[in-house]
This record gives structure tokens, C-alpha cells and sequence, in this order.
């Protein structure tokens, strides 16, 4: 039986949260897999925001809550001629002639009073009622997101927050005066009697939080479940749990790093001799490729692969005439693995070994198999960065592992190929 998102959720959110907290965990690549149309894991983190009870009951009673909106009032002194504005201080008016000139009646000193919006409190709802603005119209494609059930109700809580921060007229005012929020003014307003401001200081502090990567395991569940139950993010999930599965049994004695790096890089540790590093959805670093050229495969003349090659270029030409957009037709084969381990030797920098990853969720066989030669080709068309195949060099190991469910079937693990899987009550054992 394939193993359950709930069940993969359960088992890495632990590892995760970690990294989480560091600041340094990359899981674009995972999340560009998905259907979530985000690219960022800053994006993800800010859906996560939006699906918690506390900032959506905050919209829905923000309509009401703002007719509590405070002001506070500044006593403006001053002293005119001719003209008054505000509340007449005669004692003050009087000593202001006597200094000025007695005979002139017209010298008045006034208290005038104005009211003041930009204060701190109002100051914390502005930035928090805009924050909800940005991620609804800016940063994520929400419109998008009404498909989704977990999603749905702010289809109309959305308009909700449009409405109050840019016809409030008090709101308004505010920001014509706003200033930078700090954490003190956060904290400060979280002790607030009027609930409007507590309850906007209260998501704004977890907003903060959330994106300092102060998250606990049980947000991190919440947040993979939110948005990896679907079946094909299913898939994905599946991809990083083996992810985290290679970094756990591996690299448990290393310090590890959790990063964006670049071209997928995902994470990378060294004991006292090598040097590792993951990639994820990725064709690696530039010591390796994954790519034939067909000026590489037209040099044979096999009558197959001229014909290949015409039908490549008639279709291409066939694309450009009709469709007005071609496509490249130099490539005559390329990939890019799900996972890819480099194994460097630290004292000479040479790559000694490769492992490549190719995972499939199924228990079907058939699916297995479609991975399985996918895999081989991988093993196989793995250049080096001089363009030869990395087979035919002896310094270099090639390793390649299928990741599945349980699937009944003869195993094998030699020195070439591992199969790895995930029984009900436990995880095969995956060294490098």
C-alpha cells in the first residue's frame, strides 16, 4: 500500500523544522515541482499565513472591529493676530499683549487642538491590514488558489481587505503619516485593551516570526499538509522525504547546510575526507552533464538516426511555418535527475563518486520500471564536464538508486544499482 501524505508529512517535518529556524533551507526546487504556481519559499510561508484560524477571523471581524478605531489629540499653542483659531487662553493672551503691544486687541493666544491618527497602534493595523493586501494581490496568485478547498474562503474575505485599506478614510489619514513599525511597537500593542489592535498586532507578530523562521514541527506539518495532499504535490512530497532520508542516514556525524544554491543545490556537509553534495531536480554542477548533442550522434549514419534527425528538423520547420515558434533542435537527448549526489575528495578536489536518484510513489511495478530505465540512462549518458561519458572513467563511481514504495519483486544491491524503498514500518537503510 503507498504510503500516505500524512504518513511522509510526519516523518520529515522534524528534520525540517530545523533548517527552518536556521534561515537557510531551500526547498524551491520541491515547490516549482508542484501545481502551487510559487516559486519561493517565502511565497509558501506567506499561504501558510493567510490559512491560519487567527488571520482569518481577523478579516472576517475587521469590518466591525474598525468602528473602534482610536485617535488621539495634541494641544497645538500658539499666538495670532487678527484671527483665531481654536480656544482662546486669556491669561495667556493678556501677558502676550502686555509683552507685545498692550494697545493691540487684536493679539490672541490660543489652545489649538488636533487630532492625530499616525499613532503607534494605528500605525501596527495599517502595516498588518497591508501585509494581508500584498500577499492577496501581489506576491501570490489568489485567484488561483479559490481551486483549492483549504483555500476557498478567502474568496471573500479578500475583498474584505481591500475595502477597509483604501475607502477607510481613518486608515487613510494614517498613511499619509506612516512611519516604520518596530517589534518593540508590536509587543507593545499586543497588551492593547481595543481588540482591533491587539488582534492586528498579533498576526503581525506571527507574520515576522514566521518568516524569521521561528516555526515550530507542528507548523511545519500543517504547512507541508496545506499544500503537498494533493496527488501530484503528493509526488513531490515523496521526493523530498527521500531527500531528507539520504541527508539523515548520511550525514549524521556532519554539520549540515540547507540552502538555495545554485542550480538546485539543496544541501552539502564533509567528514574528513569527501565532500557531498545534493541537488534535487537537477543536472548538477558543472563538472557533470546530462546532454547529447545531435551534431554528437549524426557522426554514426545509423539509417535510424538520420531519419531521427530529418524528422526532428521537418518538425521543427513544420512549428516555425504553422505555430510561428520553433523549437531547438540541437539536443538530441538531455535529463535531469530527481535527486544527484557529488561525492568530492576533499584533498585534491576530484569527483570520485555520483549517485543518482530516480523516485517514483507507486507500488504499480510498471511504474517502477518506467524509472528504472530512466534511471539507466542517466548511468549511462552521464558526461564529464569535457564532454566524455563518465563510464569510461576508472576514477569515477556511478551509483544509481530507484526509490519506490514497497514493491514485492527480487531486490538487488551491488556496486552499481540500489533499490530503496519504504515499508510500512520502516525505511530501507541508503548509504553512499
Amino acid at each position: 500500500m503507498k504510503r500516505s501524505a500524512e504518513q511522509l508529512i510526519e516523518e520529515i517535518s522534524g528534520f525540517l523544522v530545523v533548517y527552518l529556524k536556521s534561515g537557510e533551507i531551500g526547498l524551491n526546487s520541491f515547490i516549482k515541482k508542484t501545481e502551487l504556481h510559487i516559486s519561493q519559499l517565502e511565497q509558501l510561508l506567506q499561504i501558510h499565513f493567510l490559512l491560519k484560524d487567527e488571520v482569518k477571523e481577523f478579516v472576517r471581524d475587521l469590518p466591525i472591529l474598525i468602528r473602534k478605531f482610536k485617535t488621539s489629540t495634541k494641544v497645538k499653542q500658539d499666538t495670532y493676530h487678527g484671527q483665531i483659531r481654536g480656544q482662546i487662553d486669556w491669561p495667556k493672551t493678556i501677558n502676550d499683549r502686555l509683552r507685545m503691544n498692550a494697545k493691540n486687541k487684536t493679539i490672541f493666544s490660543v489652545n489649538e487642538r488636533n487630532r492625530a491618527y499616525a499613532i503607534k497602534e494605528n500605525l501596527v493595523l495599517l502595516e498588518a491590514i497591508q501585509t494581508l493586501h500584498t500577499i492577496l494581490y501581489r506576491t501570490i496568485d489568489s485567484e488561483y488558489y479559490k481551486r483549492y478547498s483549504w483555500f476557498k474562503e478567502w474568496e471573500t474575505l479578500k475583498p474584505i481587505v481591500n475595502h477597509i485599506l483604501y475607502k477607510n478614510i481613518y486608515l487613510s489619514r494614517v498613511r499619509t503619516e506612516q512611519k516604520h513599525v518596530t517589534d518593540r511597537m508590536i509587543l507593545d500593542t499586543l497588551k492593547h485593551r481595543n481588540p482591533l489592535y491587539r488582534s492586528a498586532a498579533t498576526i503581525l507578530h506571527q507574520y515576522r516570526k514566521l518568516l524569521s523562521g521561528d516555526i515550530n514541527q507542528q507548523e511545519v506539518q500543517r504547512l507541508l499538509r496545506e499544500t503537498f495532499v494533493y496527488p501530484q504535490e503528493e509526488d513531490v512530497l515523496f521526493e523530498l522525504y527521500w531527500v531528507v532520508q539520504l541527508i539523515e542516514q548520511n550525514g549524521k556525524d556532519a554539520e549540515l547546510q540547507l540552502m538555495d544554491g545554485q542550480n538546485n543545490l539543496v544541501a552539502q556537509w564533509q567528514d574528513d575526507t569527501y565532500l557531498y553534495k545534493v541537488y534535487h531536480d537537477s543536472t548538477g554542477s558543472e563538472n557533470i552533464g546530462f546532454h547529447v548533442t545531435t551534431d554528437e550522434v549524426r557522426e554514426y549514419g545509423h539509417p535510424f538516426i538520420n531519419r531521427k534527425l530529418s524528422s526532428m528538423a521537418e518538425a521543427q520547420s513544420l512549428a516555425s511555418e504553422l505555430f510561428g515558434n520553433g523549437f531547438v533542435t540541437s539536443t538530441y537527448w538531455s535529463g535531469r535527475p530527481d535527486l544527484l549526489v557529488e561525492i568530492y575528495e576533499k584533498e585534491t578536489n576530484k569527483l570520485k563518486r555520483v549517485v543518482i536518484g530516480e523516485v517514483k510513489h507507486t507500488t504499480r511495478v510498471e511504474y517502477a520500471v518506467t524509472g528504472l530505465r530512466e534511471l539507466v540512462d542517466y548511468m549511462k549518458l552521464i558526461k564529464d564536464r569535457d564532454g566524455e561519458y563518465l563510464d569510461t572513467n576508472d576514477e569515477v563511481e556511478i551509483v544509481g538508486m530507484v526509490f519506490t514504495d514497497r514493491i514485492d519483486g527480487r531486490e538487488r544491491n551491488g556496486q552499481d544499482l540500489v533499490i530503496g524503498h519504504v515499508s510500512k514500518n520502516s525505511v530501507r537503510h541508503i548509504s553512499f
